[in-house]
């Protein structure tokens, strides 16, 4: 019996969920869907074109701020498109790994071209905005890899003994004090950080583009 491509491919997004990147394979996926592997390259000739279609279809479901709205202008859809790249890949089991190895489809193309546009007519050059639009992106997608790697190492270590870092920071008055929130709730806040970082990525852009206009 034929099975169609759709169906793959979202029952493809279901495993990784389950078992992860690295345990997710044709086989397992052959044997959910109940058909023989070679029934599967009839769409996909190897792991990696079924990881591309897995992220195609994680950004079809969850990034809802790919494109900019009518009227909107560089910045606020800088700051909407990487906070909902983050919610993305926070969606889905190992998101940042996946998008991080996949390439674009040739579909995806005229997304892209619309978000190029957006910062060519604000005053950027195509290459500047080529760098921008992948600035952003790995900045998010390499946040998140490290939110997601510490998620899975807090799982590992969850029984193990609790460490005394007021004790191990009290030679580094300087990261002691840095770290002093991180004492009182027990983990970094992730969303101020990566809010901070994504304001000093915004900055940088306008400080170039001002530059552009009046230096």
């Amino acid at each position: 019996m034929a099975i169609g491509r759709d169906r793959i491919v979202s029952e493809a997004l279901q495993l990784l969920n389950e078992v992860g990147i690295d345990k997710l394979s044709t086989r397992k996926l052959a044997e959910r869907l109940g058909v023989q592997q070679p029934a599967l390259y009839w769409h996909f000739r190897n792991k990696s074109e079924l990881l591309d279609a897995i992220n195609s279809e994680m950004l079809l479901r969850y990034h809802s701020e790919r494109l900019p709205k009518p009227g909107q202008d560089w910045v606020a859809f800088t700051l909407a498109n990487a906070r909902s790249i983050r919610k993305t890949l926070l969606s889905v089991r190992d998101g940042a790994r996946l998008t991080a190895g996949t390439r674009p489809s040739v579909a995806e193309f005229a997304d892209a071209e619309k978000v190029l546009q957006l910062y060519v007519d604000t005053g950027f050059s195509a290459e500047e905005a080529m760098g921008i639009a992948i600035c952003v992106t790995r900045y998010v997608v390499g946040y998140v890899l490290e939110e997601q790697g510490e998620r899975e190492r807090h799982n590992i270590d969850r029984d193990a003994p609790k460490v005394d870092f007021v004790k191990e920071l009290a030679p580094f008055p300087v990261l002691a004090k840095a770290l002093a929130a991180y004492h009182e709730v027990g983990t970094v806040n992730t969303e101020a950080v990566f809010e901070s970082g994504l304001s000093y990525l915004v900055a940088g852009m306008e400080d170039k583009l001002r530059a552009k206009q009046f230096g």
